[in-house]
């Protein structure tokens, strides 16, 4: 924990006082789950190159290494939430503390929104995590925001400017979007090269500040872009910095310059959103595959698409995602990148977006900057689509979610766009199908178990079905 965060974590009690704090709803809650992971013995044909369970960072072919069969666990949690102002004063807290590292969770996390700010009469300027109300919203689930000095300024009743003028990037987490993913991290070997005691699972993070800007405008029909800028340096897996530029410009140059621009009309009944992403940039990296020796242009675009349909208490989405891919010649080197994604996963199902982890496209997360094609934590461009049937009577909901990904052919030469020709995929995919249950007074009390099932080709030879239960309480 840097002194950034310590510093955010105890400036908002040290203002409010502790009268102010004996207001403030506490939330506590439980999480259990159990993962049942299995190898099956027939396998017509060898897994597709590159798509094993890679536990390891060069990869391991799932048959070489020893699983459990069945992995449980359990988690607990505290929080607070306040969101109120008084005079020229706001706040928003959303913030939990959990059970700690034995669990695989980080000490705490930030909810969407985590802040204290000043507000004038067309202007809000605050410290702490401020979402990003101008990013795509296709996907019920995807989210982004600024964790640092933020200035909001509302010219119009319609109209709200979001200016991050520093954003201690680090992967934007929340607790429902990493709960899940330790599972299978206690089967990783322990990487090489690494001195006595250190976190096997710690990157690097180095200059990796970010900026913002965004414009929101509309009511029913919402118009919506934004702009971010964030310098990479050293921050990810395969990148390289360059020492004498850094100690001269704090920087070396590898940034990345990622946009969006589109529209959501919200209607009565249904609901429609788009978006073009595009990224742009620079990476100097290690990797061998690079057509210019230790450098690749980034220069990538992506559509976002999401429906809704609301009929009494039942609700239908559809959410999709399709980026361009890599540009690579007959040599099968890297000319130039492709999309490059900010945020946390856009998907909800806890395989593709926890315990695998398997991004449609290059991502910015906690982790720095990556490409990886693998089951695990795989950062691979692609097609992502999920679809949604949610019904609520009272205070029981039950929701069904579908997720499925396929992505591009991985070797051979390509033009680097985005394509919707069905010979441009691969014939791997990963597919799940999750059933929610739950039971919800107002935002007090929450009851719920889920059952998740994996769908994989029959070459890669894993089976796997995986369930939890969770609740919560805010007093």
């Amino acid at each position: 924990m840097n002194r950034f965060q310590v510093y955010f974590l105890l400036v908002i009690p040290l203002y409010f006082g502790t009268s102010s704090l004996f207001a403030v709803g506490v939330e506590v809650g439980i999480l259990g789950y159990e993962l049942f992971l299995k190898e099956t013995n027939a396998k017509k044909d060898p897994p597709p190159p590159g798509w094993d369970l890679q536990i390891s960072q060069l990869g391991q072919d799932f048959q070489k290494t020893t699983y459990l069969d069945r992995v449980s666990g359990e988690s607990m949690f505290v929080g607070i939430k306040d969101k109120d102002k008084k005079e020229r004063m706001v706040w928003d807290l959303d913030i939990k503390l959990t059970t700690g590292k034995e669990t695989g969770l980080r000490p705490f996390y930030l909810g969407k929104n985590h802040y204290i700010g000043y507000e004038a009469s067309r202007f809000i300027i605050g410290v702490g995590r401020r979402e990003h109300l101008f990013r795509p919203k296709s996907f019920q689930t995807s989210f982004d925001g600024g964790d640092g000095l933020f200035l909001e300024f509302l010219p119009l009743p319609n109209l709200t400017l979001q200016f991050f003028l520093w954003d201690h990037h680090s992967g934007s987490l929340l607790f429902e979007k990493d709960r899940f993913r330790s599972i299978l991290l206690s089967l990783e070997p322990p990487r090489q090269g690494l001195p006595e005691g250190a976190d096997p699972n710690e990157k690097r993070t180095h200059h990796h500040r970010r900026h913002a800007f965004g414009i929101l405008y509309g009511d029913y029909l919402k118009l919506r872009m934004g702009l971010q800028y964030l310098e990479l340096g050293t921050w990810g897996r395969h990148v390289k910095d360059s020492p004498r530029e850094t100690k001269v410009s704090g920087a070396d140059g590898d940034s990345l310059l990622n946009g969006n621009l589109g529209f959501g009309f919200d209607g009565e009944i249904y609901e429609v959103q788009f978006d073009f992403l595009w990224a742009k940039g620079n990476d100097r990296t290690s990797s061998k595959m690079a057509s210019n020796t230790g450098s690749i242009p980034i220069s990538g675009e992506a559509i976002q698409i999401g429906a809704e349909l609301r009929l009494g208490d039942f609700l239908f989405r559809t959410s999709h995602f399709l980026s361009d891919r890599e540009e690579r010649n007959g040599k099968n080197q890297i000319i130039r990148d492709g999309y490059v994604s900010f945020g946390t996963h856009p998907a909800q199902t806890p395989y593709i977006s926890q315990i695998f982890r398997i991004f449609p496209s290059a991502a910015v997360t906690e982790s720095g900057y990556e490409k990886n094609f693998a089951l695990r934590e795989g950062r691979c461009f692609g097609y992502l689509s999920e679809l949604v049937l949610q019904f609520t009577y009272h205070q029981f909901a039950a929701k069904v979610v579908g997720s499925y990904f396929l992505p591009y052919h991985l070797s051979g030469p390509t033009d680097g766009r985005i394509s919707f020709q069905k010979r441009d995929f691969d014939t791997f995919f990963i597919g799940e199908g999750l059933l929610e249950l739950s039971i919800k007074e107002d935002s007090v009390f929450e009851l719920g178990v889920g059952i998740s099932q994996l769908f994989l080709p029959e070459s890669i030879g894993i089976k796997s079905n995986f369930g939890y239960v969770f609740g919560r309480i805010q007093i």
